[in-house]
């Protein structure tokens, strides 16, 4: 019987350059802050020696395009590359220099995807999605020079309405621990992104964040309170900024009822930064 032995969240742009550029020190301080909470999160998640590794994030438009944007993908294949960019902006500047190619734990992955559709989940699957910093950047933080499990990588859409609901991504991460729990691996899932920034996708608001409505999901997090978490509307996501919660709705399914610990949090103005972790014991 599998299960997950480690679960955590957190914020995805983990390159201090880019912070010290749009906020300031004390924004390059904050995240290199968070970046050594991560590092410590990574010996713990090490140390559970995970057989797989899900990883949650979103595309940010350079993966998929306007022909074809799915609700949710899993990576498939025995390899995933990273993706190369020319005149990458700063945070995807922080792919460089690393590996080009990781693997992919073919079997999960395949499972995950299969059984969904079985299901009733209308998951899309690719062979050639390559990583952007959204899993790169964390994965990184989380492991340093130490070699990493095998990924299942897993996209959702956060920013092409229609997105799928909270309550959706909450079933799919539902599924994910039932295919683990009925395989013989022991299991990560990390999910990334957010906190609130980009309010309604608008130009005009970027470099705002919603620290009210993101100290208010983070002590749901802390209290178990999945339902209110899984009950939050595209409107509520898209007013906040908070488009990217809906990687973390698909860890919360993942290891419900597990209350979350926060292992850091900051309000930086143009973005709020948090890592957690879950009691998956």
């Amino acid at each position: 019987m599998g299960r997950i032995v480690y679960a955590a969240a957190m914020s995805h742009v983990l390159h201090p350059p880019y912070y010290e550029k749009n906020v300031g020190p004390h924004g390059k301080r904050m995240v290199e802050e968070l970046i050594a909470v991560v590092g410590e999160m990574g010996r713990e998640l090490d140390a559970r020696r995970p057989d797989a590794l899900v990883v949650v994030a979103d595309d940010h438009l350079n993966v998929f395009s306007f022909d074809a944007v799915p609700a949710m993908c899993v990576r498939i294949g025995r390899s995933v590359s990273r993706m190369a960019q020319e005149g990458a902006i700063e945070f995807d500047q922080a792919l460089d220099g690393l590996a080009e190619r990781y693997p992919v734990h073919e079997e999960l992955a395949q499972r995950i995807l299969e059984e969904g559709l079985e299901a009733g989940f209308d998951f899309a699957a690719s062979w050639s999605a390559p990583l952007d910093h959204a899993f790169l950047s964390p994965l990184t933080a989380l492991h340093g020079e130490r070699p990493m499990p095998p990924l299942v990588p897993f996209w959702v859409n956060c920013f092409v309405a229609p997105q799928p609901t909270a309550q959706r991504c909450y079933a799919a991460g539902r599924h994910i621990a039932r295919v683990v729990a009925d395989g013989p691996w022991k299991v990560a899932v990390i999910a990334t992104g957010g906190l609130s920034h980009f309010p309604e996708l608008s130009l005009a608001r970027v470099g705002q964040s919603d620290p009210v409505f993101d100290r208010r999901v983070v002590k749901l997090m802390e209290a178990g309170d999945h339902a209110a978490l899984a009950a939050l509307t595209a409107k509520e996501l898209h007013d906040s900024g908070s488009h990217e919660l809906l990687n973390w709705m698909v860890l919360l399914g993942a290891v419900s009822p597990a209350r979350a610990r926060v292992r850091f949090y900051g309000e930086m103005g143009r973005v709020d930064l948090a890592a957690l972790e879950w009691d998956v014991a």
